[in-house]
Parts: structure tokens; sequence; C-alpha cells
């Protein structure tokens, strides 16, 4: 029995590429982009796209479709990634509930996309912390809601309706109320853009989602009812994070969602617009299985809802 365990052994290592180059792969698979893989793997986004080459390299298929930025799974990839999320997702939920036997304490996860954690949830995180002070709080973050149904996800912030998450609970986080804001040197170069000034509009650099990113209200949507033509010649984005990066960099205006911009209309490093506002009906919903832990549960739903005036995030 020994020797057999053995060939077995050496079989997997034979076969299977490098585990570490499978984990980063998933990552940028999950996230579409390897930029993100990287921050949630504290690795560089050369080492992301260096791991995917070598990955590729020895399959001898590619895996991502490349347009710019933007990253699409070839049927190859797709077909790794199901296998990747299924085997070592098995492997991790096996981990975790040895550790729990082990008596080393529970954890509490929470899942939202990365435009929510780093520019909403992070800024509450020392608050979630004192209210599970004995669990682990971990947070995963994924532009898409695929891995938010898992067993080990406790908690998740999506946007949407409830009748797109049948079977799961819900409570309304923050209604979706959007208003365009910019840098305060952007506004100084164009002043016109807060009386509506159709020509300042139209010379003014606008950020604009890529048109399968999530989000309802487009500049389109705003104008739609003004009388102007928006620019359609500024850069476009398939996250909020780095729109908003580039908003506070003063290098153009960008549609803010009230709740995430709030900080930074607080400290002055952005000005809000005009008072105008839209809405597409959406809101961001605290989601979670019923048969979840009803006390924690209750407690970080109170935290989100009701949280201490946060800072404004870093931006990096």
């Amino acid at each position: 029995m020994p020797f057999r365990y053995e060939g077995v052994m050496k079989s997997l290592r034979q076969s299977l590429p490098p585990l570490n180059a499978l984990a980063v792969f998933e990552a940028a698979a999950r996230h579409g982009s390897f930029t993100r893989a990287g921050a949630e793997l504290n690795i560089a986004q050369s080492a992301v796209s260096r791991h995917v080459a070598n990955l590729e390299a020895d399959l001898g298929v590619t895996l991502f479709r490349r347009s710019g930025n933007r990253l699409a799974l070839t049927e190859p990839g797709e077909r790794l990634t199901d296998a990747i999320q299924s085997g070592l997702g098995r492997i991790r939920d096996s981990v975790e509930a040895i550790r729990r036997g082990r008596g080393e304490g529970d954890s509490f996860t929470i899942a939202c996309t990365y435009a929510m954690a780093h520019d909403w949830l992070m800024p509450r995180f020392g608050s979630l912390r004192a209210v599970l002070p004995k669990a682990q709080l971990r947070l995963i973050t994924s532009d898409t809601y695929l891995s938010f149904d898992a067993d080990d996800v406790d908690l998740s912030i999506r946007y949407g309706e409830p009748s797109e998450w049948p079977g799961l609970q819900h409570r309304k986080l923050m209604e979706e109320e959007v208003f365009p804001v910019c840098a305060p040197a952007m506004l100084a170069q164009f002043p016109g853009l807060a009386d509506n000034n159709p020509e300042a509009w139209k010379q003014a650099p606008l950020l604009h989602f890529a048109p399968d990113a999530q989000g309802r209200v487009d500049w389109l949507d705003w104008f739609g009812d003004l009388g102007i033509a928006p620019s359609d010649q500024g850069p476009m984005f398939s996250a909020y994070t780095p729109m908003l990066q580039e908003a506070l960099a003063g290098r153009g205006v960008v549609l803010g969602w009230r709740g995430i911009v709030d900080p930074y209309l607080e400290t002055g490093q952005l000005v809000r617009l005009g008072t105008r506002s839209l809405t597409s009906g959406h809101a961001f919903y605290v989601v979670h299985r019923a048969e979840a832990s009803e006390a924690l549960v209750h407690a970080v739903i109170e935290v989100l809802i009701h949280p201490e005036p946060p800072a404004a995030p870093a931006i990096s």
C-alpha cells in the first residue's frame, strides 16, 4: 500500500501544472483582470501575467482572449476554471472544516465586488471586526456573483433586484442614487459644468462605463432629458474604482454613487455638479442564506446599514 500511494502522488506531481499557477489563473479568471487578481493575491500584475503565460505554455493552449485591458476566457480557459473551482473548492471546504473541528475559531465571510470592497466596505472594516471579535473575518471580491452563493459565504453585498437571487434572504443596504461629480480642479477648468452649460459638458472629459459593466445608469441616461449630447471620447472602464481614481486626479467627470462618493464630497476631494440625481430603481442589498447564523448576520447588517461615519478611503 505505501508503494502504491507514493506512485499516485508522483503521478499527480508530474501531470499537474504548479498549483500556485493554477491559483493565480483562477483569480484572474474570476476577476477578469490581471490587476485585480494581483491585488487579491498581493502580487504584481506582471507576476500574474507571467504565471498565466507559463500555464498557457505548459498546456499548449490560449486561456484568455485579450482585447485592450479586457480579458475573456477561451473555451479551454472556461473548462480549466470550472475544474479548478470545483476541485480546489472542495479542498478548501475540507481544510476549513478540519480547522473548525480543531477549535481554531469560526470565520465569517463577506463577498462583494472589488469596487464595493475598496470604496465602501473597507472604511467600515474596523467596525465589522468589533462586532465579530471571536471570528476570523474574510473578504472575497469578484465582479460577478457566481461565487457569492458558495457554502462558505455568510453574507454578500449585491446590486440589482431581490428577484435575481431566489431562495436567499435580503435587506436593502442603500438606494441607488447617481449624480455627476469631479475634482475641484476640473470644475475650475470647466465652471459651466455646475450650471449644465451645454458647451462645458461637450468639452469636459467624461468617464464612461464599458457597455457590459455593472450599473444601470450611464451618461446617455443622464443627458437624456437635458437636450445635451454627451461626449463619447472619454476613456472607458469595466470597473468603478479606476474611474473614481481618474476623477479624483482631476482628469474627468464621473457619475457618482450616493454612499460611495459621500466621503470624498465631505472632504472636498470631489464636488457635486448641481442638485439633480437619477436612479434606475435598483439598489444595493445585503444577501444571505436563510440558515446563516442569525445573530452574527444581524450584527453585521446593523453595522453595514448604520455605520459610524467613515473616513475617505485611501486612493493609491
